[in-house]
């Protein structure tokens, strides 16, 4: 096991253009799970590919252990990677794929049996040791990619989008066992995905990066909570948080946000949170609430200035839960000059367009909503986010 350090690490391919990673400051401690995640092009599998040694340094160190590994060739990193496309042998057997690793290092015959079979035995794959990969599912190629890596008992597991050739419930159950396997095998182990839902899942950390730079790294529940600029707020979460460009006033001792004709007030208890928020009072802010921040009209105690009423252009019943769809007349909101939308998050639930922003609430499925309604909302001010139109940070 070992601690893996970015200090100050970037890396440009030849040619111009920006950096792919840009002085990525970064330490994953030992045993950690890390996730890193973002939209495609963020950084994330070239940083994994550093790590690996599969893509040079530029500048600054790259550590593992107490090692700085920039010139370390990657056969002797002491790490094993997991692949999206399984990366077997097709004419070797499963025993003889989970083997290969120690049998090209020259491991006594004897050990590389105990091993295999520890490895096959972790994963469920006992009874598969003589098949060859084409007569195995897509979960089961996986888990034998898997056990390639742990019989190799590295400092360091790295793991590139391993679940994205999987169907749905597959990934459900394969993130439950990766789960399992770090926590028994207490390894660091490096995840990149750009499934945020993935990310909050099994991360004890998670690294949130867009165009080649860190955003945060924190537990979920954090980033969730307490996101560090406007693009987390935006993609993390499914549904996607909402982002309204909203005027900030006051109402005698009461703060109220406006937009598209509503005005809703905002609870103490947001002004406790973001206590710059009364500065910005006659200013325009970005007001974020994410789709579980709004309730049925008599579903919560709110008083009538924090309820709005909301043209309902689509209506999904999901069983427990409605997701309410509407739409505000509103630029979408940028940062740096682009659109930020769940889109930006890749989780699609959420889109922009042309100057109307989608709005999407989340309400207890006990209620019936059609397409084509008028429905009236309380909204949860007092869980609202605010951030800052021109910089995305928040207002606190």
């Amino acid at each position: 096991m070992a601690t893996v350090v970015f200090n100050s690490v970037s890396k440009q391919y030849k040619g111009e253009g920006p950096l792919a990673v840009d002085a990525l400051d970064l330490t994953i401690e030992d045993g950690e799970f890390m996730v890193l995640v973002g939209p495609s092009g963020c950084g994330k599998s070239t940083a994994l590919r550093m790590i690996a040694g599969l893509e040079e340094v530029t500048s600054g160190d790259l550590s593992i252990g107490s090692k700085v590994v920039n010139d370390l060739p990657p056969g002797d990193r002491d790490i094993a990677m997991v692949f999206q496309n399984y990366a077997l042998y097709p004419h070797m057997t499963v025993r003889d794929n989970i083997g290969f690793a120690l049998k090209v290092a020259k491991r006594p015959k004897a050990e590389i049996k105990s091993r295999t079979e520890d490895a096959a035995s972790m994963l469920g794959l006992t009874e598969y040791l003589d098949r060859l990969p084409k007569a195995l599912s897509g979960g089961q190629r996986q888990r034998v990619a898997m056990g390639r890596a742990i019989v190799r008992n590295p400092q360091v597991f790295l793991m590139d989008e391993p679940l994205s050739n999987l169907d749905a419930k597959l990934r459900v159950q394969m993130r439950s066992e990766i789960i399992d396997i770090q926590k028994r095998l207490g390894t660091t182990m490096v995840y990149v995905t750009h499934d945020q839902v993935e990310a909050m899942t099994m991360g004890h950390r998670v690294a949130v990066m867009r165009l080649g730079l860190l955003q945060q790294v924190a537990p979920p529940q954090e980033l969730y909570h307490q996101p560090a600029n406007v693009f987390v707020a935006a993609f993390i979460g499914s549904p996607a948080m909402n982002l309204l460009s909203a005027d900030l006033e006051r109402d005698g001792d009461k703060l109220v946000a406006s937009f598209d004709g509503h005005t809703i007030t905002i609870d103490d208890r947001a002004v406790e949170r973001y206590p710059d928020l009364p500065d910005h009072v006659g200013s325009p802010v970005i007001l974020g609430l994410r789709p579980e921040h709004f309730a049925m009209d008599g579903d919560a105690d709110l008083p009538d200035d924090q309820k709005l009423t909301l043209h309902v252009d689509l209506a999904e019943a999901m069983g427990a839960e409605v997701h309410i769809h509407s739409t505000v007349d509103l630029a979408p909101v940028e940062l740096d000059g682009e659109l930020v939308t769940a889109d930006d998050g890749e989780n699609g639930d959420s889109s922009v367009s042309g100057s109307k922003t989608k709005l999407i609430a989340k309400v207890d499925g006990i209620h019936t909503v059609r397409t084509g309604d008028e429905t009236r909302l309380a909204v949860k001010t007092h869980l609202a986010h605010f951030f800052d139109p021109a910089t995305g940070q928040p207002l606190r």
